[in-house]
């Protein structure tokens, strides 16, 4: 007997001789831990999703409280027939403003619209140079009233294109949402209400923003939770009809339970939340569980048929089952830890949450199953012999270890190296982020992209990058040569950076100057003279409320902003973007400020696609590393590790090849799906090869061992693979897109793992014909 037998058997002795008082301790912490699942909060942090210590992010929590939130609600009013200059259509668009300000999580002093005070316009007067709100002194009345608001639009630069689309036929309203403040289960209703009033037979009212999209999402939640529940129905059903006994169906879904209550219930206790769009993570955490309890119950059943006794049975089935159980748990846990190297907060915590729930299937399953099998009365005789003669799983498994019993493992191999060369090239074209805005998480013709996609036609943009011009002294912006770099800046950006306009406190200051020389369109200029600029400053302080100019520069003219608007905000367009301003900074450097890098929606998302392509390739990097090794450590040979790991790259290949093909985005809410796939696989490899060396200690021959193994273990694995193939269809037909793409990709991920396994294990063993086995056999 080895050191490691010794070990296993001792382990097991423990686990029958205190089985009660073990149950009944595992007992009591699953219900401590079912107490703080009811705690669960399913809730998105929006901070979470940013990395930290990303310079861009630095900069946004810098100045967002003064400059406002890069959570931005965009509301756009369209007039069917005529034009918005009219008092019923002005109206509206206030009442809805109105509506907005008072929205709980609303930044009040990051509401604009054609209505409100902080949209200004510059005139002459028998009083002087007025800087008044284009509604002054009150809502329309009459057509004159109409006609002065029609005039103050065309008259001022930096309206039209932004609050009035350049045909008149629609008007918007911009409303910035604090991440921490925002409910979006009342943001969905608060804008239901509104479409619903405010929509008439010549008006329609679009939202779209990133608050609208998390507020869409929130509002699917419940069908995801009937998803849920359909998936554990169908489970329960094919775990019936694979194992015909209630010990078949009750000990794998036991499993299944504690684990998922130990790791919600760990979640909550370290004040985790659960983001709706990673709630297919705990479908993966299950079908990692499912697969070790069902491959533990095949191992039993077959050591009782052998030996037709119960405890016999339980000590020899969990003898063998211990060393590839306890080396696919462990892979399984440091498979999913490895996304820790993320510096976003949400991955690291799903990262730490998710492997302690994997850790825990060695509780659930390789602990828990065979006390509770020790009580359980055994399967009778034929139930078992059901469960070997079952038709389709026989010949899925024939069918599966054909190609590598003669010719066929040849054409295998040259299958390999196809996959390896023409699979990974494709699979390096995988693009990180989202490849069009919106379509990531929802349908093409979802009303949240057509809503994005009326205002992109009518608008200059919906989305906004925001640079900061960061001053070196104080006064810094009230320079002639700091507000000439500015407009430099944002002309660069419209003409050479894809931005469809852009806004800068220039363009008040220009129409200020105008109007010193009676309204003379060739003084709309920035004034060299620090005179003019210092009356300008102080008829913008006198004729403005505190707080109304803080989105373009801050109370002491030390600080100030460069607002891009773009049409888009896929992958290509934010790198294209911030290369473009990298390039603009470092050609002209400014005596007085320094622009920094990156606020708004852009400057976000920028942030949080870099540290998603950094991670996702370090991730996968350190994830096959440490399967690597730990497969190196479990078999002691090299070409063992090497023959479990070549189907689990062929399945990730595959699979990037997949998302390539179909347009799924990798970001950060399909990445945690990417690694956790890889402990799935490769469980599935280190179950198959530890029957192929049992089988080849008692034949002595390969292809017999591997026939043998696939019939036995690859049933199990085949039967794992398609009852969550199965369960995950039903993803397929929900009405938020990430979840139905990533239920497609789990499928896919699942029949992929499989077949690579079940075809590749045995086609590599009986091409090397690897000694590793006989002598493992042997010890």
């Amino acid at each position: 007997m080895t050191e490691r037998t010794s070990i296993v058997e001792r382990y097991l002795s423990f686990l029958l001789r205190y089985r009660t008082i073990l149950l009944v301790v595992i007992a009591a912490i699953t219900a401590f831990f079912c107490f703080r699942v009811y705690q669960l909060k399913i809730a998105t942090d929006f901070f979470s999703l940013y990395p930290p210590r990303h310079e861009y992010i630095k900069l946004y929590k810098q100045y967002r409280k003064m400059f406002g939130s890069a959570n931005v609600l965009v509301c756009a009013v369209e007039v069917k027939e005529g034009d918005i200059y009219t008092i019923e259509t002005i109206n509206k668009i206030n009442r809805i403003t109105q509506e907005l300000l008072a929205t709980e999580g609303c930044n009040a002093l990051q509401v604009i619209s054609l209505t409100h005070p902080k949209l200004k316009n510059v005139q002459v007067t028998s009083w002087g140079i007025q800087i008044r709100p284009v509604m002054w002194p009150q809502l329309p009345q009459d057509e004159a009233d109409l006609h002065r608001i029609r005039m103050a639009v065309y008259s001022n630069e930096g309206i039209r294109g932004f609050f009035v689309s350049p045909d008149d036929k629609a008007a918007s309203i911009f409303a910035g949402f604090w991440e921490e403040g925002v409910d979006p289960v009342k943001l969905y209703d608060r804008l239901k209400k509104i479409q619903e009033t405010e929509t008439d037979a010549n008006t329609n009212i679009y939202f779209t923003g990133y608050p609208a999209l998390y507020a869409h999402i929130y509002h699917y939640a419940p069908q995801v939770y009937r998803v849920f529940a359909a998936t554990v129905m169908v489970m329960l059903g094919l775990l019936y009809f694979y194992f015909r006994t209630w010990q078949g169906v009750f000990l794998p879904i036991l499993s299944v339970v504690v684990s998922a209550i130990w790791g919600l219930g760990f979640a909550s206790l370290f004040g985790f939340a659960l983001d709706p769009l990673v709630m297919v993570v705990p479908i993966l955490m299950s079908a990692t569980a499912l697969s070790h309890s069902v491959q533990s119950m095949n191992w039993f059943h077959q050591e009782y048929e052998r030996l037709e006794d119960k405890i016999g049975a339980v000590r020899s089935a969990y003898r063998s089952f211990f060393a590839p159980a306890t080396a696919s748990i462990f892979t399984d846990g440091m498979g999913i830890l490895t996304i820790a190297v993320a510096t976003i907060p949400l991955m690291r915590k799903l990262a730490i949450f998710c492997s302690f729930w994997l850790v825990t299937v060695f509780v659930s399953v390789v602990t828990l199953n065979p006390i509770v099998l020790s009580f359980l009365r055994p399967p009778k005789k034929g139930q078992i012999e059901h469960e070997y003669k079952g038709k389709v799983y026989n010949l899925l498994a024939q069918f599966l270890v054909e190609p590598s019993l003669g010719r066929g493992r040849y054409v295998v191999l040259a299958l390999i190296i196809v996959i390896f060369v023409a699979g990974g090239y494709a699979a390096l074209q995988l693009k990180v982020g989202d490849t069009e805005a919106g379509a990531a998480l929802l349908f093409h013709d979802h009303p949240y992209n057509q809503a994005f996609r009326f205002f992109n036609q009518k608008f200059v943009g919906a989305t906004q990058l925001v640079i900061i011009a960061e001053g070196k002294e104080e006064g810094a912006i009230k320079d002639f040569h700091t507000l000439e770099a500015m407009e430099d800046f944002q002309r660069y950006m419209e003409t050479e950076a894809g931005a469809g306009g852009t806004l800068t406190f220039t363009n008040m200051i220009k129409r200020i100057f105008r109007m010193f020389h009676e309204g003379n369109p060739k003084w709309e200029m920035i004034p060299e003279d620090p005179k003019h600029l210092g009356q300008i400053g102080f008829l913008i302080a006198s004729n403005t409320s505190p707080g109304e100019m803080d989105r373009w520069v801050d109370y002491s003219w030390t600080n100030a902003t460069i607002t891009c608007f773009y049409k888009d905000y896929n992958n290509e367009l934010i790198k294209q973007s911030i290369a473009k301003a990298k390039e603009f900074i470092d050609a002209n450097p400014v005596e007085k400020v320094r622009f920094r890098l990156a606020g708004g929606l852009l400057g976000i998302l920028a942030a949080v696609n870099e540290e998603v392509e950094y991670s996702y390739w370090l991730a996968m990097g350190i994830a096959f590393t440490v399967v690597f090794v730990t497969l190196l450590v479990t078999f002691r040979n090299l070409a063992a590790a090497f023959i479990l790991l070549i189907p689990l790259m062929i399945s990730q290949i595959l699979s990037s090849v997949f998302m390539l093909i179909y347009g799924i985005d990798m970001n950060i809410n399909s990445l945690p799906v990417a690694t956790t796939a890889i402990g799935i696989g490769i469980d599935y490899g280190i179950y198959l090869l530890s029957r192929v060396k049992e089988e080849y200690e008692k034949s002595g021959d390969f292809n017999a061992a591997n026939r043998r193994a696939v019939e036995t273990t690859g049933k199990a694995i085949i039967f794992t693979a398609t009852t969550l193939i199965a369960g995950v269809i039903f993803w397929f037909f929900v009405d938020l897109k990430f979840q139905s793409e990533m239920g497609l990709l789990l499928g896919l991920l699942m029949f992929l793992n499989m077949a690579a396994a079940l075809v590749l294990i045995p086609s590599l063993v009986t091409l090397i014909r690897p000694r590793f086995v006989a002598g493992m056999a042997k010890g």
